[in-house]
């Protein structure tokens, strides 16, 4: 069975009240705020935490975060910076994940991408522009992207939940990558 690990989690959230981004700016030192060349305050409130896209409309967007629980915190922090500048928000907001990036090995470690590529439709792979296959899967509804290398190693984008990216890795194995392991 494939390991992975998550290394990017795409959520968004709507706080359901203006957010006076230029007031916000000065608030904070780490947000960056350039209307001209982006719509919405970039924040991130340490170094090495998820990066937040917040808009005036009360909608925010977290990257970078590892797990929906991560994400959820860093919205809480800025509703309590934005109720310390006197700006209700509402509690009652729902996150939504986008996107999950996860990378990890399959069980098999060495795959045979040409005969993949030469064999599926869905597949994309030119090792002289890039060492992995590119693969839309399910190839119906295409909702999930593998990267493949020959060595077994993989990244996975697309999935909304944990149990998403589990099921599609867990399929994919067994249909696809199983089929192409070299002995």
């Amino acid at each position: 069975m494939a390991q992975w690990k998550v290394k990017n989690l795409v959520v968004s959230a709507d706080l359901k009240t203006n957010i006076p981004l230029e007031k916000l700016a000065v608030e904070l030192p780490n947000a960056d705020y350039n209307p001209e060349q982006f719509p919405g305050l970039i924040l991130r409130f340490e170094k090495e935490t998820p990066t937040m896209l917040v808009f005036n409309s009360g909608k925010i967007i977290v990257t970078g975060s590892k797990s929906v629980k991560e994400a959820k915190e860093m919205i809480e922090k800025l509703r309590s910076v934005l109720k310390q500048m006197g700006i209700k928000t509402s509690s009652n907001y729902e996150i939504d994940v986008q996107n999950y990036v996860v990378s990890g090995q399959f069980e098999y470690k060495n795959i045979d991408l040409m005969r993949m590529v030469t064999e599926l439709d869905f597949v994309q792979y030119d090792p002289e522009q890039f060492p992995g296959a590119i693969v839309r899967y399910p190839p119906d509804r295409g909702n999930t992207t593998f990267l493949v290398f020959g060595t077994g190693k993989f990244v996975c984008t697309g999935a909304k939940s944990d149990g998403e990216v589990e099921e599609v890795i867990r399929l994919f194995e067994k249909e696809i990558i199983s089929k192409y392991a070299k002995a």
